[in-house]
């Protein structure tokens, strides 16, 4: 019987184990599969490169996913069988609740060993692999490091303007590059054509510009002036500063192997330098594989004695413990990273803590078990505690209403329907909810440490953050909802007894249809109103109150460079935004060849209320045939179509911005000669996106109605499969817009296209 029991268990954890890694996973990497599609489309990278990327990604994220979904695995079991009196019944047969916990515990114990190669092994591996990778392909394909219409600072020192990159990715043209290598000289260069080579065996990539010129003049003296044109010259880059485009390292110890990170945290220390960071990271990678152990030791004897609701509180209860399990670590590793811990006792003292805990409550359910058997039986007895109502009830318990009341007889059907289906929502709202929270916390909690923001700017940025978080998922959540519904509506036979009472399939759906219709309007509603508003006291409570930083529009910024039309350009080395100046402004003035026309230098340029004021400066106009002509000035007041706001005003990311704001946005840029073709796919998309909770329902139906007998395990992989397929399709088309491939318009909609077409069809397949 044991044996029995324990196959029982391991069966029972399986499916949503993994799809709890699924899950976490999922929602950890979909923001990277845009990226991905754009290296693909966009950029020309091989496909298979781009997977490898993804695959080295994966063991980072998953040494954090397994402890964590094997808890939400843990507390669904656990709460499902006390729920069901199965474990009244163990109880019963003679086996305690410290024998049920054998079989969980060899479950941990396996998750622990998976962590544990992780750790150990792969992630150090990755680490090292993902950087050598992300080389590899910046190295074939320079030109993913620059992009047209943008200043790339991709390449150290160098600034690189490119009018147009070809479809080749090889061919430039209009070229401004500035040499920012000596802050004494200004050196730039102009090129009406360039082409990009790479020599991969030297590991150096040339940029040949044709036909241009050379100014340089010195930065203490703008007398000094030399212009030098060319027909061709090559310039060698550094293929090392490619890689500053990449994410960042703040941890190098975590790409060390373990034997590695040993030998050089004692070299360091034997060297009198600090090593502290190598031993902590060594203690982690021992200490949290057993996080999985711990998560099971509190988990569940707290979930053994739960009474009904155990699952709707699965989530809630691992967001709990899972909380106070990452806040306790990363506010010790912060103590022992400012040595007053030792790492050991910093690093080990969360595992020690929830296993004592875990080891009281294991003592208090052996020495006491619930007693909720009994009384649910004596509450069933009693007519207490009743199963959520079915359809069937429903219907009898109208017919007991006065038959004067036609409205509960008429839309009956509807109200039980919406009424099923706004409590599938909210419980998706509910674990959505949890869900952000758990990730945001995975990715944020060594910022937390290192800035120690007070806890009411973390909860303030939670508010902000999660309605903007929720909006987004909510589209997953409606397809969720949808297939839950209509698998019980099969799986019960109710679908069954309406379509033979005459009620046909497009009967039944029609008030989900209605009611996502209600849904995508309201998304409208909440994009164009509360949404913006949101999103910039977020950015404000995350740049300023967490980050102290000042806001944007009041910080000073250095080496800007910025294009105000199709023939200006200004380079500021100093901008202040509170002094209502900028110190080293040179103004460039190009025709469509990309030669100078004028060019302006000045030490400092105020903004008064009358206009620009320039003091100490030169101003050059050249000639077609290559003279130049200089006026030195001292104090010039100066006429600019721009303001200082025009430097100095924050703009919101366009997925942060309502429709409106965007596409005042847009006509801004295409006023002023710029290239608008992938903000328009992001203005396009603001109308499509609303109505994605129409198209999936229309696709929900039908396939969660292909197996009646499925469970909400398969409905949520199914769900997440036709998400999954739905960003990569939206990607891709985006993708192919920045290639020129798609109009704007077309790949801001294809996804919804291709979606509605499978879900009409198959809806208009299905047995009505």
């Amino acid at each position: 019987m044991t044996r029995l029991l324990d196959r029982y268990v391991f069966r029972e954890l399986t499916a949503p184990f993994l799809l709890g890694v699924g899950l976490f996973t999922f929602f950890l990497t979909i923001d990277r599969i845009y990226q991905l599609t754009d290296l693909v489309v966009t950029k020309g990278v091989p496909f298979h490169l781009v997977l490898q990327l993804l695959l080295y990604m994966l063991p980072s994220f998953l040494a954090h996913t397994l402890p964590i979904a094997f808890l939400v695995a843990v507390l669904l079991v656990t709460g499902r069988m006390a729920y069901d009196l199965e474990v009244v019944a163990l109880k019963a047969s003679g086996v305690s609740p410290l024998r049920l916990f054998a079989p969980f515990l060899a479950a941990g114990l396996v998750v622990t060993a998976l962590t544990a190669v992780l750790t150990l092994a792969l992630n150090p591996w990755a680490n090292t692999a993902f950087q050598r990778q992300l080389f590899t392909i910046l190295q074939a394909r320079a030109s993913t490091g620059i992009k047209d219409r943008v200043f790339n600072t991709a390449f150290g020192q160098f600034v690189i303007y490119v009018e147009e990159v070809s479809a080749s990715q090889v061919g430039l043209r209009g070229l401004l590059v500035a040499d920012e290598r000596d802050p004494k000289l200004s050196r730039l260069i102009t090129a009406h054509q360039g082409r990009l080579f790479t020599d991969q065996e030297n590991r150096r990539i040339t940029l040949r510009l044709i036909d241009g010129a050379i100014h340089e003049s010195d930065v203490g003296d703008p007398a000094r002036y030399r212009q030098t044109t060319f027909a061709l010259y090559d310039m060698n880059l550094s293929v090392e500063s490619l890689l500053k485009s990449a994410p960042r390292i703040d941890k190098p110890e975590k790409d060390l192997g373990l034997f590695e990170l040993l030998r050089t945290a004692r070299e360091l220390a034997g060297q009198g330098q600090i090593a502290t960071s190598h031993f902590t990271e060594f203690h982690k990678r021992f200490a949290f594989p057993l996080a999985a152990v711990v998560f099971l030791m509190v988990g569940f004897p707290l979930e053994i004695r739960a009474r009904r609701g155990s699952r709707s509180l699965a989530l809630v209860g691992s967001l709990v413990i899972v909380v106070t399990y990452y806040l306790l670590l990363t506010t010790l590793e912060g103590h022992a990273l400012a040595r007053r811990l030792p790492p050991a006792v910093a690093i080990w003292t969360p595992n020690v803590v929830f296993g004592i805990v875990g080891l009281v409550l294991l003592r208090a359910s052996a020495v006491q078990v619930p007693r909720e058997g009994a009384s649910l039986f004596r509450r069933l007895r009693l007519g207490w505690g009743r199963p959520a109502p079915t359809l069937g009830r429903s219907v009898r318990r109208s017919r007991a209403r006065p038959f004067w009341a036609p409205r509960d007889s008429s839309y009956l059907v509807d109200r039980y329907l919406l009424r099923e289906f706004l409590t599938y929502l909210g419980y998706g709202v509910g674990v959505g909810a949890v869900l952000f929270v758990v990730v945001d916390l995975l990715r944020s909690l060594d910022r937390y440490f290192r800035v120690k923001p007070p806890l009411l700017y973390i909860l303030e940025h939670f508010v902000y953050r999660l309605p903007a978080a929720l909006y987004e998922g909510l589209p997953l959540i409606v397809l969720v909802s949808t297939i839950f519904l209509f698998l019980a509506l099969s799986r019960q036979h109710e679908l069954t007894a309406l379509k033979a009472a005459g009620v046909s399939l497009y009967r039944v759906s029609s008030p989900i249809v209605l009611l996502a219709f209600g849904l995508s309007a309201g998304s409208v509603i909440f994009q164009e109103t509360l949404l913006p508003g949101l999103n910039a006291m977020g950015e404000e409570v995350d740049r300023v109150k967490i980050r102290g930083q000042l806001p944007r529009h009041l910080q000073r910024r250095t080496q800007i460079w910025y294009r105000s039309s199709e023939a200006r350009f200004y380079r500021i080395e100093l901008l202040d935004p509170a002094g209502q100046q900028m110190d080293g402004v040179t103004i460039l003035e190009i025709n469509p060849n990309f030669r100078f026309l004028s060019r302006l230098d000045a030490a400092r340029a105020h903004w008064t209320r009358h206009g620009w004021e320039f003091e100490r400066g030169m101003f050059r106009e050249f000639t077609p045939e290559g003279g130049v002509e200089a006026m030195p000035f001292t104090l010039t007041p100066l006429e600019l179509e721009e303001s200082i706001e025009t430097f100095t005003q924050s703009q919101q990311p366009p997925e942060t911005m309502s429709f409106r704001d965007l596409r005042d946005y847009v006509n801004k840029l295409r006023e002023s000669g710029h290239q608008v073709e992938k903000y328009l796919v992001q203005l396009y998309s603001k109308l499509s996106f609303p109505l994605i909770h129409v198209i999936l329902v229309f696709v929900a139906i039908p396939l969660a109605l292909q197996w009646p007998q499925g469970g909400r395990v398969l409905g949520i992989a199914l769900a997440i499969v036709l998400a999954l397929g739905y960003w990569v399709v939206s990607s891709l088309a985006q993708s192919f817009a920045k290639a020129d491939l798609l109009p704007p318009l077309l790949a801001a909609w294809t996804a919804n296209i291709v979606f509605a077409g499978v879900g009409v069809s198959l809806f208009l397949r299905t047995r009505t």
